[in-house]
């Protein structure tokens, strides 16, 4: 805290540590050093690069079949008896998965598998 709100200094800075006395040795600072680990940002490249498509592909298709059956994720999601977020979620890309049973209980609200909920759908000409 920068002192009272009553006083006319205020805004003053304090002193944080007092200074070393003489012959005393200030304390170390941290010292960055090679860390042992591999770099998490270059594991989850190698290991979630393959698998991010898949998950956008059935995440189009998810998409297609809403907009093919006209179900909107409020009503569609009070039918089934789930969380709207839980499909907002999924649609956004906030979460990569619906929770165990969303899928089953959606699907058998728009009386369908669950696999063809998923399922990509060829482009009719």
């Amino acid at each position: 805290m920068l002192g009272s709100p009553f006083d006319r200094n205020r805004g003053a800075v304090i002193a944080a540590a007092p200074s070393p006395r003489p012959g005393q040795v200030p304390p170390a600072t941290s010292v960055s050093r090679p860390c042992p680990r591999p770099n998490p940002q270059v594991l989850m490249s190698e290991v979630a690069g393959a698998r991010g498509l898949e998950i956008g592909e059935h995440r189009e298709a998810f998409r297609a079949f809403m907009m093919a059956r006209g179900l909107r994720p409020s009503q569609w999601a009070k039918m089934a008896g789930v969380p709207v977020g839980e499909i907002l979620a999924y649609l956004t890309g906030r979460q990569r998965f619906f929770s165990p049973g969303v899928a089953e209980r959606l699907a058998h609200a728009a009386g369908v598998t669950g696999e063809e909920m998923f399922q990509r759908r060829p482009v009719q000409k």
